[in-house]
């Protein structure tokens, strides 16, 4: 509501202070008074220029808007851990149906698995040469312990235990090498598999995969479950300020509808926001675009003004009044949040005091 200061009042004082001008000119100053300076106030009518209105108590909110769009959320990207080896298999193609478990693609890896069945081999042979040259040591040490040995066969039956023990020593030594490099060829024959770890449809297959030379922890295959969608934000700044389980609300201005939904996921090294809808729709298309809006900051039942009231320095924040004779004063004021529309007062002003709104 518009404060109005009628021109008769600006009229009416403009003649007293001209009365009262002239009466002094014709009187003079008295006698040795000296003349002392002056300040000229000037008061103005606000009722023309700005709207006024007075504190009052409400919710002050603080949101944002993020742009995002409809897309499959259960996604799965496939890359080997190892490189420098060529994909021998592919087993699936574009749009193919797979289930958790199946092998996709594998690295050549035939070499590897020679290699072991070969150390395999050779440990099984030091396996038995181990068992025999047991049994040799056992039929010395009796041998050696008899009372009846002499000291030239005891000398003799000494040095071939010696020699015994240390061709055991060697076949032990081979054979914990090769489990070793078992082991190890192992876990690059597991790495050169490729299985789905989730049930879904091939969406993509690196060009020209199979003869290819891989490149480790590069994707080459994704595979997508259609059945889980939702919509999804990249935003770098977003991140900060939204969080797992917030609740928003999604709107889509070509269908005029708006959907409830929840944060469950925030990647901020990939800048990436996913909200799940409360109540999945089908109908809704991939690629819709919408908008998502996020409540970051709430007072509820607080001393308010609308933020046009309020100017803001560095160092302090204020507002302009109409004080009792409806003249604009410059009044600091403290302040708490800073809504959309409204900014919390919590210090300066009361319920009671006019305050100036800026000019429109």
């Amino acid at each position: 509501m518009k404060n109005s200061h009628t021109g008769k009042n600006l009229i009416k004082m403009t003649a007293v202070l001209c009365a009262s001008s002239m009466v002094l000119g014709g009187c003079g100053l008295f006698s040795g008074e000296e003349e002392k300076p002056s300040v000229s106030i000037v008061r103005e009518s606000m009722a023309d220029d700005y709207n006024v209105v007075n504190c009052e108590r409400r919710d002050v909110v603080l949101t944002s808007t993020v742009s995002c769009s409809y897309t499959q959320l259960m996604e799965e990207n496939l890359a080997f851990p190892v490189g420098d080896k060529t994909v021998a298999y592919v087993y699936v193609n574009e749009g193919d149906e797979v289930k958790e478990g199946d092998l996709l693609a594998k690295l050549d890896v035939e070499q590897l698995e020679k290699d072991n069945i070969s150390m395999q081999e050779e440990i099984e042979k030091n396996e038995f040469l181990i068992k025999q040259t047991d049994e040799m040591i056992d039929f010395y040490e009796k041998k050696i312990n008899s009372a009846s040995l002499s000291l030239s066969s005891k000398e003799s039956y000494l040095s071939k235990l010696q020699k015994l023990r240390e061709k055991r020593r060697n076949y032990t030594d081979q054979n914990e090498f090769d489990q070793i490099k078992i082991s190890a060829n192992e876990q690059q024959i597991a790495a050169g598999s490729l299985y789905a770890g989730m049930d879904g449809n091939i969406s993509f297959i690196k060009n020209n995969l199979q003869g290819s030379n891989a490149n480790a922890q590069e994707k080459v295959i994704t595979i997508l479950n259609a059945s889980v969608c939702g919509f999804q934000t990249n935003d770098r700044n977003a991140v900060d300020y939204i969080h797992v389980g917030d609740r928003v609300s999604v709107d889509i201005s070509t269908t005029d509808t708006s959907y409830d939904a929840t944060v469950t996921v925030v990647d901020k090294d990939a800048y990436k926001i996913v909200y799940e809808l409360d109540q999945p729709d089908y109908s809704i298309q991939m690629g819709t675009r919408g908008k998502v809006t996020v409540v970051r900051g709430e007072a509820k039942n607080v001393l308010s003004l609308p933020v046009s009231c309020v100017f803001r320095t560095d160092d302090f924040a204020y507002v302009y009044i109409l004080n009792d004779d409806g003249v604009r004063e410059m009044r600091k004021v403290t302040i708490g949040l800073i809504g959309d529309d409204y900014v919390e007062i919590t210090g300066g002003i009361s319920e009671t005091d006019t305050v100036i709104l800026r000019q429109s």
